[in-house]
């Protein structure tokens, strides 16, 4: 690794700490090693995220540290891999890189194991892990006055905080897959992609995520308790991926319209504005999965490339 390289690695890991200081960056704080990883390749974005920890760990302590390694650093080095990965069928032929829809599968993989390790290591304790988080807010007079203030005086804070640990847990996955964008925007506009520019207008689900909702929304309904909540968590995940979906269809659809950057750009300001807005465009996910809207073919053509050479194809040779 150069010196310039090895410079731009440690002003990522700065960087990623920096952003973990306060509530409203802490969503991008995997976006230096991401950029990292699709610009320089997995080992420089694997260094970055090491930096950034042991950082963390003499800033903030071990704890903050791990809980960094596992809710960003590893998923995200992990869909870098993926994001990252490229074969071709024959010796003469072109390369294939990693579908987007497979990485989108692996995010919610990756966060429904984490919701349910979380969940089954707080089973023991009364009312599983929503009633560990009500107590947790009920200890903390700011913000169980706050919950009171905005709800009612008669809000039930075990209500509260499933509501906080669905949607916090379903954007987990969100984030992750933000995160990637972002970067591999980042890099398709300082011209160092390693994986080409593609466009998600063709974006799909597999068939098996409907069932996989239908069954998780089925078992939050005749659950109950902790148990019924870990599902809620599970079908709020797979209505994610689904948002996504509509997303795409929204992009596909207002392609050739007047005005559509500042549809597009309203859109997305509803979005981070009003977070409801996300279940009209999840349906419209839904719908895309069983109606085609965007009519596209069965088989879908490729468009493979050439990938550009990274630091990890320099060390492997």
């Amino acid at each position: 690794m150069t010196h310039t390289k090895a410079l731009r690695v440690s002003f990522a890991a700065v960087f990623t700490c920096g952003l973990l200081v306060a509530l409203i960056t802490l969503p991008f704080a995997a976006l230096p090693i991401a950029y990292i990883g699709l610009t320089l390749g997995l080992t420089a974005a694997a260094i970055t995220a090491a930096l950034a920890s042991v950082l963390l760990t003499a800033l903030a302590g071990p704890g903050s540290a791990m809980s960094f390694i596992i809710s960003f650093g590893v998923p995200v080095l992990w869909l870098i891999r993926l994001a990252l990965l490229s074969r071709r069928q024959s010796l003469d032929g072109d390369y294939e890189f990693y579908p987007a829809t497979q990485i989108i599968i692996q995010a919610v993989i990756i966060s429904g194991t984490l919701a349910a390790f979380i969940f089954l290591a707080n089973a023991g304790t009364p009312q599983g892990l929503p009633g560990v988080f009500a107590q947790s807010l009920q200890q903390a007079p700011q913000i169980s006055d706050l919950i009171r203030t905005v709800y009612g005086t008669d809000t039930d804070i075990l209500g509260v905080a499933n509501i906080i640990l669905i949607t916090g847990f379903a954007s987990w996955p969100l984030i992750l897959l933000g995160t990637l964008q972002c970067a591999q925007a980042l890099a398709q506009y300082s011209g160092d992609n390693l994986r080409p520019a593609e466009t998600h207008d063709r974006l799909t689900m597999p068939v098996w995520f409907d069932f996989a909702l239908g069954l998780a929304f089925f078992g939050a309904w005749v659950t109950s308790g902790w148990t019924a909540t870990l599902l809620a968590v599970f079908a709020a995940i797979f209505l994610g991926a689904y948002f996504l979906l509509g997303l795409a269809v929204i992009h596909a659809i207002s392609r050739h319209w007047n005005g559509r950057v500042w549809f597009l750009a309203g859109l997305y300001f509803l979005i981070f504005v009003m977070a409801w807005v996300i279940v009209p465009i999840s349906l419209l996910g839904l719908l895309e999965s069983r109606l085609n809207l965007r009519r596209l073919p069965t088989t879908q053509p490729t468009n493979p490339v050439v990938p550009p050479k990274s630091d990890d194809d320099e060390e492997n040779r």
